[in-house]
């Protein structure tokens, strides 16, 4: 379940740009991008956001001001979506939006192949039967979550990473004559 809300959020943030985390002060409830000065079309658009918004910078409240401005071009379906993927934000951490945000950067700068095989692959996910949706999910594999900070050298998104569930492999050193030990480097930290 945890996978499937970070994927949402995922998803979301790819409506936003991504930018350096901004100090919250109490001050932003006065400024001009107060809760109370909003508009009530912005209010509707970002009522999952309500209870938050004033502790937001001025920065994100901007960027979900201009997702707020599509959401009247929306169907009832892609609002209700919209709303949702909102809802699903505020649930995460503080610790899983930075790791949202960290796979949106990868993502944003990963080859268009490996886009289009993600893309790919979540339309062959899409188009299975509920039930065979919910088999996978019951019987996939419940990765660790853990941050990896975007890299030069790490080009493709967590989600396109290969990972296992198995034990991780111990490497050990055999000391001639001797019994063999786990190298100190393949010691978890």
């Amino acid at each position: 379940m945890a996978g499937r809300h970070v994927f949402a959020a995922l998803i979301l943030l790819l409506a936003l740009a991504s930018g350096a985390a901004s100090a919250q002060t109490h001050e932003a409830a006065e400024g001009p991008y107060a809760w109370s000065n909003l508009s009530s079309q912005q209010r509707t658009a970002l009522a999952p956001l309500s209870h938050d918004w004033d502790d937001l910078s001025d920065f994100r409240k901007q960027k979900w001001l201009g997702i707020a401005k599509r959401y009247s071009k929306l169907g009832p379906v892609e609002q209700a979506r919209m709303q949702d993927r909102m809802r699903e934000w505020v649930d995460l951490t503080p610790s899983q939006r930075e790791i949202v945000r960290n796979q949106f950067k990868v993502l944003r700068s990963a080859p268009v192949e490996a886009k289009n095989e993600l893309g790919r692959k979540w339309q062959e996910y899409a188009a299975l039967p509920t039930e065979e949706k919910k088999r996978l999910a019951d019987t996939a594999p419940r990765p660790r979550v853990t941050a990896i900070p975007a890299t030069a050298g790490n080009t493709l998104p967590l989600s396109l990473t290969p990972y296992t569930t198995a034990a991780p492999k111990v490497l050990s050193q055999t000391p001639p004559g001797g019994k063999s030990r786990p190298l100190a480097s393949a010691q978890p930290r």
